[in-house]
Order: C-alpha cells, then structure tokens, then sequence
C-alpha cells in the first residue's frame, strides 16, 4: 500500500488518513487551538472578574468592561440551556428581580424614567457571568494546569504591577477626582495609596496558604507575609485586607480537616476575648474611631438616612426603593440633598435599600450556594479549588462593610471557575484520555 494514501471500497474516493490534513496533523492542529483558545481565556479573565470596572484611568477598559456582560449575552445564553450549572433556577430568579423588578420598582417610589432606571441595571448584569464564563471556560476546554498557571499568573503579576506603579509614578499623579482616576488615591486617613484591582492578587493569597498546609515549603509564608505588606503600604483597603487575613485563617483551619472543629472552637473562644478586652479599653475604641476618621462618618450619616428612609413604609423592607445612576435626572444625592450618600458603603443594608429583603435572600442564596458547591468541589491535591471557598468566605466577610452589588462579577466568576473545576474539566480530562 503506498504511503499516505487508505484503501476504500469501489467508488469511494480515497482519502489521506486520518490526522493529515494539508501537511499538519490532527495533533498540531489541536496544539495550536489550544493555545489560542489559552490566550484568549487569560485576556478575558480580568473582564470577567472587573478588573477594570471602575478604571476611569484607562477608558478603553473601561467601557469594555461596562460593556463585557453585553457582549457575553449570547454566552449566558447558550450555558443556561446547555450547562448544568448548580441552582440554575435561583441565578435565573435573582436576575429577573435585579433587572426587571428592581428598575419597575425605582420608577414607581423614585421616579426615575425608564432609561435612567434600566441604566441603573448596569452595575448587577456582571451576575449574568457565572454563565456566560462557564461558556466561555466550556468552549476552551484548557487543562486543570493551563487554567491554574493563568489565574495564579495574573497574581503575581498584580503584585508586580503594583510594586512598579508605587515606585515609578508621581506624587502629582495622586488624589484626582472621581473623573481621573480611581486608581490613585490621596486620602487624609491613609495618604497616598493604589486602589488596584486585587481579584487574582487575593487569589494567589488564599492558593499559598491552602497550598502551604498541604505541602509545607519556607518560601509559601513568606510569599504570603509580602504580599499582606505589599497591600498594606500600597493598597491600603482596611476592610479588604482584613477579610483575607480572616480568610486566610478560616482556610487554615479548614485545612486541619480532623482537627479543625476543636481549632474553630479555640479561634472563636481566644476571638471573644480579644473583643471583649479590647471593647473594654475605651481610649482603643477612641483611637480606632479617630483613625477611621472621615470614612466611617460619612458611612454612619449613609446608614441613618438609609434606614431612616426605609422605615418610613414597610414595604420598602419588603421589596426595596430601587437603584438610581449618578448620570440619571433623579439621584439619590438629590432626594437626601447629600452628595457623601453612598449605598456601596454600607454593606447589606444598602443592598437592602435599593433590592428589599426579596433581593437580599437572593443574594444570599447565591453566596451560600457557591459555597457549597466549592467547598464540595474543593481537592487537597489542588489548593486553588480549595482557594476558591475561601475566596468566597472573604466576599462574604467584607460584604459588612462593601455592598455585594459593587462588583457582582467576582463572586459568580469564582462559582463559574469551580464549576468548571469540579465538574466540567474532569468530564473534558476523562474524555481526553479515553
């Protein structure tokens, strides 16, 4: 038989075999594939995960971004007929009441148009990611360890980026308004400080410490030690950072799988009495209120008029205000004649103002269901899906303080990339090796 060419019956044309098509191989091909599908996933993580969502900095980003849950639409679409993604119908309910009911409702108690109250829905359609990423994941089919490089890379180059832009950009660069920048701040409290997006920075915190119980190295700690101070010179969010401290030791705790009931109960007994010696010291509690400064008066004047406002009619527990835009004829400046009035600040009772305790057990349902589903799916031989809980355990935390609704992409990001670990790459692996 002459090479290159497969017998066939009378009639048939002869066919080259199989895997050679115009000099390449089926497995060159599929190399090739698959490092284009990598390197479009790596320039889509950051869109997925808002990185730039608020980066007034760098505009084309940023109207990508604003922009990124449209143009994924058809993606959502597709995973929600074709992937079983877990409490499919509870996602699907939660965007029915953030992007039907809620705009209805701020027209009816706020008087917003309807352009300005589908506007409003600008900010919550990032919940529409643990769709569309699990599509997007779905179509690339990348390998456990190109994903995991790719997430982790982007942690360290974070860190990187942020080391490079304290030392080389100026002082004069610092402290702009709301309309150029939201990148370089200048606060009273705090001084200067880079407000850099830490999605995959806060990630690769949560993987050490998940990786370092696993299998101890000297290096993983003192990795996890610079970054902390990197965040704390440098990035300078007190809540932020420490939620993933918080993190960090929950992860911990839940490493010691055997131990790990007695150790939650020592933290939670040697946590109270902290609190109780430090509530005690009154000029401590001065001290703090003092550091806190501006930033928690501003916050005590927003939750009084918040809950003030909605006390003033039951059924604005029930079913919220609604949401406005800062760009809309109506503002909530406006209706409280307070510029400083900012729901983003108070944590879930300004998700309660504006989506009601309907969309607060909505959420609600969300974060619990991602838990479990990445706690469930979480494997000691591979930390960054253990990460993946603890990221969500920190979401959870600082959502006291930070409204979940200021960027909802990177908790459903977070439950897409664990569904994708736990369910959807294992189904891709076993084919593969069959």
């Amino acid at each position: 038989m002459t090479r290159g060419v497969s017998l066939a019956p009378r009639g048939r044309v002869l066919m080259p075999p199989r895997g050679v098509i115009l000099g390449r191989t089926e497995g060159q091909d599929d190399k090739a594939s698959a490092s284009w599908k990598a390197l479009v996933v790596l320039g889509m993580l950051p869109m997925f995960a808002q990185c730039f969502h608020y980066m007034v900095d760098i505009p084309p980003l940023y109207l990508l971004s604003k922009l990124w849950p449209f143009l994924m639409a058809p993606a959502a679409v597709w995973a929600m007929a074709s992937l079983d993604i877990p409490a499919r119908l509870i996602h699907l309910a939660l965007l029915v009441w953030l992007l039907a009911a809620t705009p209805l409702i701020s027209i009816l108690n706020l008087g917003n148009n309807f352009p300005d109250a589908m506007a409003t829905t600008v900010k919550v359609w990032p919940f529409t990611y643990v769709f569309s990423l699990a599509a997007i994941l779905a179509w690339a089919r990348l390998d456990r360890a190109t994903l995991r490089a790719q997430i982790l890379g982007l942690g360290v180059g974070t860190f990187v980026l942020m080391g490079l832009l304290w030392i080389t950009v100026p002082a004069s660069a610092y402290g702009g308004t709301d309309l150029d920048t939201k990148l370089f701040m200048l606060d009273i409290e705090r001084g200067y400080r880079i407000y850099m997006p830490m999605f995959f920075g806060v990630l690769l915190i949560l993987y050490l410490n998940r990786s370092m119980w696993a299998r101890f190295t000297w290096w993983k700690p003192v990795l996890i030690v610079v970054s902390f101070v990197l965040m704390q010179t440098i990035y300078k969010q007190r809540t932020a950072i420490a939620g993933v401290a918080l993190a960090v030791v929950i992860g911990g705790l839940l490493s010691l799988r055997r131990w790990r009931v007695a150790a939650f109960m020592l933290c939670g007994l040697l946590g109270a009495v902290a609190l109780a010696y430090l509530a005690a010291r009154s000029p401590f509690v001065s001290q703090l209120r003092d550091n806190l400064g501006n930033s928690l008066a501003v916050r005590q004047i927003s939750t009084y008029t918040a809950w003030d406002y909605l006390a003033a009619d039951p059924l604005r527990w029930v079913f919220g205000v609604g949401a406005t835009t800062r760009l809309g004829e109506v503002t909530l400046g406006q209706l409280f004649n307070n510029r400083m009035f900012f729901l983003a600040d108070i944590g879930w009772l300004g998700v309660l103002f504006e989506y009601g305790a309907v969309g607060v057990g909505l959420m609600l349902l969300v974060h619990g269901i991602g838990l479990t589903y990445a706690m469930r799916w979480g494997r000691r031989d591979d930390p960054l899906t253990q990460a993946f809980a603890d990221y969500i355990v920190y979401l959870i935390a600082v959502s006291i303080v930070y409204s979940v609704v200021f960027t909802p992409g990177e908790l459903v990001s977070i439950m897409a990339l664990s569904f994708y670990f736990g369910r959807m790459e294992p189904m891709r692996a076993g084919r593969s090796a069959s």
